[in-house]
């Protein structure tokens, strides 16, 4: 079992609020880039589970990842999410009351979706207990109208 050390920080890229969503990832030269390897088949036909930091631009998931295990499927499916990008928290003590701050400055100008004013922010964040070996935020695109979608919205 992977243990797992974060918060769930749900942001919005437009002027509407932010949403919970539904209930509760370019390589260049000849080289090719290497495939990853699910962790295991997802009980969500289609969808193979992969730990956050083998995600890819684009992948699409359902649903909202809580833990750095998410389910990868395909984007012709409705999902309740599109992982879009990466930031690193810069280092020093944890930030605490801004992390919502330094999550939104420095995931949002990352990603790349193509209708900013239909697209929220869902990310997975650091806790405490990891920091500061663990700093790395998973960016996630997400419809603001908090239902499932099927296509991409990232670039």
């Amino acid at each position: 079992m992977i243990r797992t050390a974060l918060t769930v920080v749900c942001l919005s890229i437009g002027v509407a609020g932010c949403t919970a969503g539904p209930e509760p990832v370019a390589s260049s030269g000849s080289a090719q880039a290497a495939t990853p390897t699910p962790l295991r088949q997802s009980s969500v036909p289609g969808g193979e589970q992969f730990h956050a930091t083998e995600l890819r631009p684009g992948d699409c998931v359902e649903p909202l990842p809580e833990t750095f295990v998410t389910t990868v499927i395909p984007c012709d499916v409705p999902h309740s999410a599109e992982y879009a990008t990466t930031y690193v928290l810069p280092d020093g003590p944890y930030p605490d009351a801004d992390m919502r701050r330094l999550t939104e400055n420095g995931c949002l100008p990352r990603m790349r979706v193509k209708k900013p004013e239909q697209v929220g922010l869902w990310a997975l964040a650091p806790l405490r207990e990891g920091w500061p070996r663990h700093r790395t935020v998973y960016c996630f695109a997400v419809p603001l109208d908090g239902q499932r979608t099927t296509g991409r919205m990232v670039k």
